[in-house]
C-alpha cells in the first residue's frame, strides 16, 4: 500500500469516521440489528425512527447519556454529506423516504464480521486453503484453450469419482469430515455470503452516480441530447464490460434461475439438517433466508438500472426535453441577474413573499339546518329479566371460538423454522386447524397485516375435518398464501 493513498483513505473515508465516532460500537449495533439480523434492504423512515426510539429507551437504562439526543437529529447526521454511513432515498409510489446502508456502513460491518468472527468460533484456515487451490486449479483449465488440458482434468476427476465409489461399495464405508473441518467450511461460507451482501451497495452505487450525472447535465442544459446520450450508453456499457458488471450480470442469471434457486434451496435444507452445526443460530439464520435476500439484493439493483432507462426515455422525449430547456434557461437569467446585482444590491434587506394559498369565503358553502335527532326515552326501572333468556345468550357466547393472534404467529414461526416459504396447506399440514373456518379467516388477516405474499391468481383448497361423528367435512378454497421470514421480521407482531 502507497502512504499517500493511505493518508487520503483515512482522511476522507466514512468508514473511518464511522470507526472513529464516539458512539461508534452503540451505532454500529443498531445498524447490524435493523438491517443485518431483520434481513432488510431498506426501512422506511417511520420504521427506522421508531427502532431507534425504541434503541435509545433500552441503552437510557444501561448506558445513560449514550444516543440521547433526538431521534431525527441521528438520522439527518448519519445521512449527511459528512457522514454518508446511510442514504436517504424517495421512491415513486411512496409518501416517505426510505433508508439503506451505504457502501462504506456495509465495509465497516463485513471488517468487524470478520475480525471477531462473530457466532463461528475461530477463523478457518483449512477450508480457505483449499478454496484457494481449488479457485486457482480452476482457473488454470478454465482460461486455456488447450483440449489435451481439460481432458486431462477430466480423466483425472473420472479416475478419482471411480475409486471412490469402487472404495464404497467395497467397504460401505464413507468418509465424512469431521466436525472441525464441517464448522470450517461452514464459517468460510457464511463470512462470504454476507461479504456478498455489501458488495450489492457499491454495484448499485455505480448505477445511481450515471443516473445523476446524466440528470445533472439535462438540469444544466450542457451539451446536446445526443452527447448525453453517449455518456450515459457510454457509462452503462463500460460498467457493464467491467469485471464488476460483468460479474454482477453472470450472478443476476444464476440467482433469478428457478433450476438454480431449486437446487440451492436443497443445499440448504441438507445444511440445516447437519448435526454439528445446531449451535451456529446467527450462521443458520443467514444461510436460511439467503435465497430471498440474495434475490431482492438483485432486483433492487436492478430497479436503479432501470430508473437510469427511464431517464433516457424521457431525454428522447422531444416535449420533455424542452421543458427542461426552457427551465435551464430561466435558471441561467435568474443566476444572470444575482451576479450582475451581487457587487451593488439595490436593497440592504433582499426578501421573498409567496402567496402559499387563497383563502374563499362564501355564505353558500354552509349547510341548511337541520332538525337534530329525537330520542325515545326507554324506562328499564319495572323490566323483569329472563333467567333462561340470560342464560342461553351467555351460552351463545361461551360457545364462540376465540382467536388466539399470537398462537398462530407462532405457528407461522414455526413452519419457517422448518420449510423456506411454506404455503397455508403446508402450515396446517403441520398444525390442523381447532377453530374451523374462523381460524382460516385468521390466517387469512395475518397474511395481509404481516405483508405475507397473497397470490389472487391461484387458489388451494382446504378440507376441514368435522369435530363430531356425525358432522360434515368442508372444502374452502381460498387464495394461495406463501409465509415469508422477511416480512415476519419487518411487519409481524
Amino acid at each position: 500500500m502507497r502512504l499517500g493513498r493511505l493518508l487520503t483513505y483515512f482522511s476522507t473515508s466514512p468508514a473511518i469516521r464511522l470507526l472513529h465516532a464516539t458512539n461508534a460500537p452503540f451505532i454500529i449495533t443498531f445498524f447490524e440489528q435493523v438491517f443485518k439480523q431483520a434481513s432488510r434492504i431498506t426501512l422506511p423512515h417511520s420504521e427506522l425512527f421508531t427502532a431507534l426510539v425504541a434503541y435509545q429507551e433500552e441503552l437510557s437504562e444501561t448506558h445513560p447519556g449514550v444516543l440521547s439526543s433526538r431521534a431525527d437529529s441521528y438520522l439527518n447526521d448519519w445521512c449527511s454529506a459528512e457522514s454518508r454511513w446511510l442514504q436517504r432515498l424517495l421512491e415513486s409510489g411512496r409518501d416517505e423516504p426510505l433508508y439503506q446502508l451505504t457502501p462504506h456502513s456495509e465495509d465497516v460491518l463485513v471488517f468487524l464480521d470478520r475480525a471477531l468472527d462473530k457466532d463461528l468460533g475461530f477463523v478457518g484456515t483449512e477450508s480457505r486453503l483449499k478454496l484457494v487451490i481449488d479457485t486457482l486449479s480452476d482457473l488454470v483449465i478454465g482460461s486455456s484453450d488447450d483440449p489435451e488440458v481439460r481432458l486431462q482434468h477430466l480423466r483425472a476427476e473420472y479416475a478419482r469419482i471411480a475409486s471412490e465409489i469402487e472404495q464404497i461399495e467395497a467397504t460401505g464405508q464413507v468418509a465424512k469430515y469431521q466436525p472441525g473441518q464441517i464448522r470450517e467450511r461452514f464459517a468460510t461460507a457464511v463470512t462470504l455470503l454476507r461479504q456478498l451482501q455489501g458488495d450489492f451497495r457499491a454495484v448499485e452505487e455505480s448505477f445511481r452516480r450515471i443516473t445523476v450525472e446524466v440528470q445533472q447535465r439535462q438540469i444544466a442544459g450542457s451539451g446536446s441530447r445526443g452527447g448525453i446520450l453517449e455518456f450515459a450508453l457510454d457509462s452503462e456499457d463500460f460498467l457493464k464490460r467491467e469485471d464488476q458488471g460483468v460479474s454482477f450480470y453472470a450472478f443476476v442469471s444464476l440467482i433469478l434461475s428457478p433450476q438454480q434457486t431449486a437446487k440451492l434451496e436443497t443445499v440448504i435444507r441438507g445444511v440445516r439438517q447437519i448435526t454439528e452445526l445446531t449451535q451456529q443460530h446467527e450462521g443458520l439464520e443467514t444461510i436460511r433466508s439467503m435465497v430471498t435476500l440474495l434475490q431482492r439484493e438483485a432486483e433492487k439493483v436492478m430497479r436503479t438500472n432501470h430508473r437510469l432507462s427511464a431517464t433516457l426515455r424521457r431525454l428522447l422525449d422531444d416535449r420533455t426535453h424542452a421543458d427542461r430547456q426552457r427551465i435551464a434557461h430561466l435558471l441561467r437569467e435568474i443566476q444572470g441577474q444575482a451576479i450582475s446585482l451581487a457587487g451593488s444590491p439595490a436593497s440592504t434587506s433582499v426578501g421573498l413573499t409567496l402567496d402559499l394559498e387563497l383563502t374563499l369565503e362564501s355564505p353558500l358553502r354552509r349547510a341548511f339546518w337541520t332538525e337534530p335527532p329525537k330520542f325515545e326515552a326507554v324506562d328499564l326501572t319495572s323490566y323483569q329479566p329472563d333467567a333462561d333468556a340470560r342464560q342461553h345468550a351467555f351460552e351463545q357466547l361461551a360457545a364462540l371460538h376465540h382467536i388466539n393472534w399470537r398462537e398462530l404467529r407462532v405457528r407461522i414461526r414455526q413452519a419457517l423454522a422448518l420449510e423456506h416459504a411454506p404455503t397455508l396447506h403446508d402450515l396446517l399440514a403441520i398444525h390442523p386447524l381447532n377453530g374451523g373456518v374462523v381460524e382460516v379467516i385468521a390466517y387469512l388477516q395475518i397474511a395481509m397485516d404481516d405483508g405475507h405474499q397473497i397470490d389472487r391468481r391461484a387458489s388451494e383448497t382446504l378440507i376441514l375435518r368435522p369435530k363430531t361423528p356425525h358432522g360434515r367435512s368442508l372444502l374452502i378454497t381460498v387464495p394461495r398464501i406463501t409465509f415469508l421470514s422477511t416480512q415476519r421480521n419487518g411487519h409481524a407482531r
